[in-house]
Parts: structure tokens; C-alpha cells; sequence
């Protein structure tokens, strides 16, 4: 845009007012301050891992539409795979999740559940679905 008014390409007109041009940074945040340590008084939390039995049933909304197929590949590409997905018996998988702690353990489950949920949504589908952690009979 500026560029366009005075004739300069955008970096010479940078350079021009002094503005000093570097290798791309995330945020400010990570440019400004160091990540601070934990405090000493506190262990970090070990990484944990849970292994979850998914059963998962993706359904069209009508007998007008298609897309179970399609949707069924979506949520197994981008929504299982990423947690080591395992095929059990039809509609069952096996998922290990990692985790600090039960409660980002929750978050991590129901944040799945949401997105395979939309997946299935974007296709015309609905899903029915259930988990629970091998180990402890935890259900969500």
C-alpha cells in the first residue's frame, strides 16, 4: 500500500526510517521474556500417558445425503492419527493420549470429542460416541 504511493518498495522505506528488519520471531512475548523457571518448591509434573478405547458410529443425517465415508476417513487422518490411533473391532479404537495431569487429561478428551464431532458435521453426519481410560474406568 505504501509502496505504491512513494515510489519504494516496502523494505527500502523501512530501512529509510530506521526500522531494523530481522529473522521472524512468534511473539513478543518469547522475544521479551524468557520462559520463567518453575519454582523450586514444585516438581513439574511427569508426562503421563493414558490409553483410551474410543467406539466411535458416524451417521448420515438423512437417508438424502452421503458422506459417512468421507467423514469417517477425515476423523481417522486428522483426528485419530495424531494420538497413535489402533483399529480394535468395527468402530473401536485404541488412543494413547499424553498427560500431566487428570484435568488436562479431560481437556485433551473432550477437545477430541468436540473435533471429531465437527468433522462429522461438516460431512452431513452426526456422531454417536464414547471413551474411557483402560486403566482406571474413567469415562467421558
Amino acid at each position: 500500500m505504501f509502496s505504491e504511493f512513494c515510489g519504494l518498495p516496502l523494505y527500502s522505506y523501512l530501512r529509510h526510517r530506521g526500522v531494523e528488519i530481522g529473522a521472524y520471531q512468534k511473539s513478543a512475548r518469547s522475544r521479551d521474556q524468557q520462559p520463567s523457571a518453575a519454582s523450586p518448591a514444585e516438581p513439574p509434573a511427569a508426562e503421563r500417558v493414558a490409553t483410551v478405547t474410543l467406539r466411535l458410529a458416524v451417521v448420515n443425517n438423512s437417508k438424502f445425503v452421503r458422506g459417512r465415508k468421507r467423514a469417517t476417513e477425515n476423523i481417522e487422518r486428522y483426528c485419530l492419527e495424531p494420538y497413535g490411533m489402533k483399529r480394535l473391532d468395527a468402530g473401536h479404537y485404541e488412543l494413547t493420549i499424553p498427560y500431566r495431569s487428570d484435568d488436562e487429561l479431560d481437556k485433551s478428551v473432550h477437545d477430541l470429542l468436540t473435533e471429531i464431532s465437527q468433522e462429522a458435521d461438516m460431512r452431513n453426519c452426526f456422531v454417536e460416541m464414547g471413551a474411557w481410560e483402560e486403566d482406571t474406568e474413567k469415562r467421558w
